[in-house]
C-alpha cells in the first residue's frame, strides 16, 4: 500500500530558502491537475488572443512600412485598427491574468482542505469556488485600477512641479506597490471585505516586505525563462515576415495562408506559455503569504485555540 505523502501547508513560517522548495514542491506535486485545468480553462482564450497578437503585430508592421516609405494614406485608419487590436489583446490579457489567478489559488485552497490533495480533482469539484475567486478577481483589479490612479494624480502633479521630485515619488511607489503583490492571495484565500483584504495586505506586506520582493524577482526571473522559450519562436516568424515583407522581391511563403496559420500556432503556443509562466509567481507568493500571515498573525496557533475551545 502506498503511503500518502504529507501535504505542503500553507500557513507556516519558513526561512526564504524553504518557502521557494515548498512552491516548487507544490508543482512537483500537482504539475498534472495544474497543467490540465489550466489548458481547460486558459487555452480556449489563447485561440482568441494569438489572433489579436497577430493582428496587433500585423498593424504594427504596416505602419513602419508606410513609415519608412513616406506614405501618409490611411494614417488614421491604420491607427485605429492597431489601437483596436491593442485593446483587444489588453483586455483578453486582463480576463486571462483573473482566471489563471484565480484557478492557481483556488487548487491551493483545494489542497489544503481537500483530503485527498488535489488527486483526482475535477473542474466540477472547483466551478463553485473557482467561480467566486473569478468574480473576486475582477473586482481586485477594479480597486487595484483605483489605487494606481490615485497614486499616479500626486506624482503626475509632482513632476509637473519639478522633475527632481521623482527622487523621493519613485521609490515610494515601489515601496508601497511590493506589499500589494499579496492583495490577490489574501482576498481570495480568506473571507473577508475587499477593504479588509486591502488593509491586511498592507499590513502583512509591510512586515515581510524583502521576502516578497525577493520571491517575486526569482520566481519572475524563473517565469521569465519559459515565456522566453514559448515566444522565440513566434518573435523569430514574426520578423521574418518582417524582413521578407520589407524586401523587393518579397516571398510568397511569407505572406501565405499555410504562413500566417503557423504564425497563428505560434501565436497560441507564445501566448499561452506567458500564461503558463505566471503560475510559478502566484505559486511563491501563496507561501509567502501563509508565512506572513504566521509571522503576523500567528495562524496555526489561532487555530488550535478555536479547536481546543471546541473540544
Amino acid at each position: 500500500m502506498e503511503l500518502q505523502k504529507p501535504k505542503i501547508a500553507l500557513y507556516v513560517k519558513r526561512p526564504f530558502g524553504e518557502k521557494l522548495n515548498a512552491a516548487f514542491d507544490f508543482i512537483k506535486e500537482n504539475w498534472k491537475p495544474l497543467l490540465k485545468l489550466t489548458t481547460y480553462l486558459i487555452l480556449p482564450l489563447c485561440l482568441i488572443q494569438a489572433l489579436s497578437l497577430n493582428g496587433l503585430m500585423g498593424g504594427a508592421m504596416t505602419m513602419t512600412t508606410l513609415a519608412n516609405s513616406a506614405v501618409a494614406n490611411s494614417d488614421l485608419g491604420m491607427l485605429a485598427g492597431f489601437m483596436t487590436y491593442y485593446a483587444l489583446y489588453m483586455l483578453l490579457y486582463l480576463i486571462g491574468t483573473a482566471m489563471l489567478s484565480s484557478l492557481v489559488y483556488t487548487l491551493i485552497r483545494i489542497y489544503n482542505e481537500r483530503e485527498g490533495g488535489l488527486q483526482g480533482v475535477t473542474l466540477r469539484e472547483l466551478k463553485p469556488l473557482l467561480l467566486r475567486n473569478i468574480g473576486r478577481m475582477f473586482l481586485l483589479m477594479v480597486v487595484s485600477t483605483v489605487l494606481v490612479v490615485l497614486a499616479m494624480i500626486p506624482i503626475g502633479v509632482l513632476m509637473y512641479l519639478s522633475m527632481f521630485t521623482l527622487i523621493l515619488t519613485i521609490p515610494l511607489l515601489i515601496a508601497f506597490s511590493v506589499p500589494l503583490a499579496l492583495f490577490a492571495p489574501i482576498y481570495l484565500f480568506e473571507d473577508i471585505t475587499i477593504m479588509a483584504a486591502l488593509g491586511k495586505t498592507f499590513r502583512l506586506g509591510f512586515a515581510t516586505w524583502g521576502g516578497i520582493f525577493l520571491i517575486s524577482i526569482i520566481m519572475g526571473i524563473i517565469g521569465s525563462v519559459l515565456q522566453g522559450v514559448t515566444m522565440v519562436p513566434w518573435y523569430v516568424a514574426t520578423v521574418v515576415k518582417y524582413f521578407f515583407a520589407m524586401s523587393d522581391t518579397g516571398s510568397t511563403a511569407t505572406v501565405s495562408v499555410g504562413y500566417s496559420f503557423l504564425l497563428y500556432l505560434l501565436g497560441i503556443i507564445q501566448a499561452f506559455g506567458a500564461y503558463l509562466s505566471m503560475i510559478f509567481t502566484l505559486i511563491g507568493l501563496a507561501y509567502q503569504y501563509g508565512h506572513a500571515s504566521e509571522v503576523v498573525d500567528s495562524v496555526t496557533v489561532e487555530s488550535d485555540i478555536d479547536n481546543f475551545d471546541k473540544l
